[in-house]
Parts: structure tokens; C-alpha cells; sequence
């Protein structure tokens, strides 16, 4: 009896103080990581921050501590949130996980009514877009403070709906995303995340009515899209935050194409490509921003041979094949394919005909038996 007594208290120390290791360890992540997002605005800092609040507060309702760990569930919940209200395609996994972390500790302190709130909306991300914006949509109606993730919802419905080639039905969701997302941000309340997810919000739209053979519509909202995405750009020294405006400078670009008006285009294709080229040369270990950088030099090329100026556009077409090539993977061989006709595009303007047929074979075969992009 006393040797069973003795290898459970044993036992229970061993347990204790691997229970211990665990929480040092937890809590010393949560630091690190809270020092890296005080110092570095990049959401990849505060998502790691949720990740490390998150599992800190699940450790210590193991050891019979759920009061301890709540607040730092909270806390994971709320740097979470306004990320997801921004892009609720790439963050609800994450905000539906701590979302279901807090229901089970606030069942355990015995808040039932806050609990089944934190578990119906972990559940309600879970589900298809269109039951989400309901789910929110009733959110809203209770509490306009949630409106901001009802416009995230009718967003990612939006783009859902626009990847199953369902463009107009999109155009209704955006709409109302935009007039919910204008609110805040004419009240100034967290002025960066929401003009953010406001200039997304109008991006998507002016790009679907250029889809939908609208452009001239599309335009407006894309230039404001641009307009936003420069104040965030100037506010951060960060190339990376540049992306956004890339993004939106090559939807107007396209637009401007579409409407015939290359010369207009120009300018704003030059500086789409100065802006990948800058973030990609400060990352130079991250691929994905050289494919940026390699999609932008197709069109500025194709831009310049349009404009009868195949000698200035011959540098761009050609940096923009190799960096494709390096960048298949990513991009997909169709993508490297459009680039080789570009190229031999202007190399024939050039008088090259050896070398642009050479180009022109390539994309041809590359077409013929190349998989789509990932």
C-alpha cells in the first residue's frame, strides 16, 4: 500500500513538473511573440501572438486553472478578429479555433450564455459562405459593433462566388460590403485594418464589372482602391506594404487595357513593377514575391509592344520569361506561356524572326502539354 501510494505521489509530481515546463515554456512564446508584434506591425507577428495566447490559455485549463487562462483566450479572440474582418478567407480557421477554445473555458467557469455565443459563432465559420453572412448578418442586427465582420463575410461570399464563376451574383455582396465598410472608416475607428479591407472590398468590385464587360463602371472604384492602398504604402517605410497597392494598380492597369487606353495604363504598369521589384530585392528568399515582380514585367511589356515600343519593352519581356521559369511552380507553365508569346511579340517588332519563333514554339508546346497552375 505504501509503495502504491508512494509511485502515485511520484506520479504526480513527475506530472506537475512536466505541467510546468509547458506553461514556462507557453508563456515565454506568448512574450516572444508579443515583443515581435509590438516591434513589427506584419500580422504574421500577431497571428503567431494568437497561436501562443491561445495555447497558454488551453495549458492552463488542463491544470485546473480556466480563470487564469481566460484572459488570454480573450485576448487571442480580439487580435484576431479584426484580422479576420479584414480577410476572413485566410483567418477564420484560426479565429473559429480560439473561438472554440473560449467556449470551453467560459463552460467550465459555468457562463453558459457567453459560451454558447463563442461555440455557435466557432461553429458558424465553419460552414458554406452564404450561411456565414447569415450567421453575421443576424450578429449585426443584435450588435452593430459586428458589423465589421458581416462585411468580411459578404466579402468572402463575394470572391467565392466570383472563383465559381458566379460574378453577378457577387456584385450585390460587394456593394453592401463597401457601404458597411465606409462607415468606420469615415468615423476614423481603426482606420488602418478597415481602409484596408475597404480598398479590397473595392478592388474586387471594379475587377468583377470589368469581367462582366463593365469596365468604364469598374474604373471608379478601382481608382479608389489605388488611392487608399497609396496612404497605407506611405505610412510604412515596410516595402512590403506596398503589396496591396500592387495588387490594386494592376487591376486598374487591366481595366484602363480593356478600355483601350494603354497610354494611360503606362505609367501606373512602371510603378506596379517598381513596387515588386523593391519587396522582392528586400525578400529576396521569399518566392512569391518574385512571381509578383515576373507577372507585372509581362505587362509592362505587353504594354510597350502595344504602344509600338518593342525595343524599351524587349528587358521587361525577357526578365519577365526568366523569372517565370524560376517561378513555375507557382504561376503554372500557362502563365510562362503568355509571357513567350509576349516575347516573341516583340522580338518579331524587333526584326528577330529566329529568335521569336523559338519563343513562340516554346509557349506552343508548353500549351499543349503543361498542367494548369496550382
Amino acid at each position: 500500500m505504501v509503495h502504491k501510494e508512494g509511485r502515485r505521489w511520484g506520479a504526480t509530481v513527475v506530472a506537475r513538473l512536466r505541467w510546468g515546463r509547458q506553461l514556462r515554456a507557453a508563456r515565454k512564446d506568448v512574450a516572444t511573440h508579443r515583443g515581435q508584434a509590438e516591434a513589427d506591425a506584419d500580422p504574421r507577428y500577431r497571428l503567431a501572438l494568437t497561436r501562443s495566447l491561445r495555447e497558454l490559455g488551453e495549458l492552463l485549463a488542463k491544470v485546473d486553472r480556466p480563470a487564469e487562462g481566460l484572459p488570454h483566450v480573450e485576448e487571442a479572440v480580439a487580435i484576431c478578429r479584426p484580422l479576420a474582418d479584414v480577410e476572413l478567407a485566410r483567418h477564420r480557421a484560426l479565429l473559429s479555433e480560439c473561438l472554440g477554445t473560449l467556449g470551453e473555458l467560459l463552460t467550465t467557469l459555468v457562463r453558459p450564455a457567453a459560451a454558447q455565443a463563442a461555440r455557435d459563432e466557432a461553429l458558424a465559420l465553419k460552414k458554406e459562405p452564404g450561411e456565414i453572412v447569415a450567421s453575421y448578418r443576424d450578429l449585426a442586427e443584435a450588435n452593430p459593433d459586428r458589423r465589421p465582420a458581416l462585411s468580411a463575410a459578404l466579402y468572402y461570399h463575394a470572391a467565392w462566388l466570383k472563383d465559381h464563376d458566379r460574378r453577378a451574383e457577387a456584385l450585390p455582396l460587394l456593394e453592401e460590403s463597401i457601404a458597411l465598410r465606409r462607415e468606420p472608416v469615415e468615423a476614423g475607428a481603426e482606420p488602418l485594418l478597415r481602409r484596408i479591407a475597404l480598398a479590397r472590398s473595392l478592388c474586387l468590385l471594379g475587377e468583377l464589372l470589368g469581367q462582366l464587360d463593365r469596365p468604364a463602371d469598374g474604373l471608379p472604384y478601382v481608382e479608389e482602391a489605388v488611392a487608399l492602398g497609396r496612404d497605407r504604402a506611405a505610412a510604412d517605410a515596410d516595402p512590403r506594404r506596398g503589396i496591396g497597392l500592387a495588387l490594386f494598380l494592376r487591376g486598374l492597369v487591366r481595366l484602363l487595357l480593356q478600355l483601350d487606353r494603354p497610354e494611360e495604363a503606362l505609367p501606373f504598369a512602371r510603378e506596379t513593377v517598381d513596387r515588386w521589384r523593391r519587396v522582392s530585392e528586400a525578400h529576396a528568399d521569399d518566392r512569391r514575391y518574385r512571381a509578383g515582380l515576373a507577372l507585372s514585367l509581362h505587362t509592362l511589356g505587353e504594354i510597350l509592344a502595344k504602344l509600338d515600343r518593342p525595343a524599351e519593352g524587349l528587358p521587361f519581356a525577357q526578365e519577365a520569361v526568366d523569372l517565370h521559369r524560376a517561378c513555375v511552380g507557382l504561376l503554372g507553365s500557362h502563365h510562362l506561356a503568355g509571357a513567350l508569346h509576349t516575347l516573341g511579340e516583340v522580338l518579331t517588332a524587333l526584326d528577330r524572326p529566329a529568335e521569336a519563333q523559338a519563343a513562340r514554339d516554346e509557349a506552343t508546346a508548353l500549351e499543349g502539354t503543361a498542367p494548369e497552375a496550382p
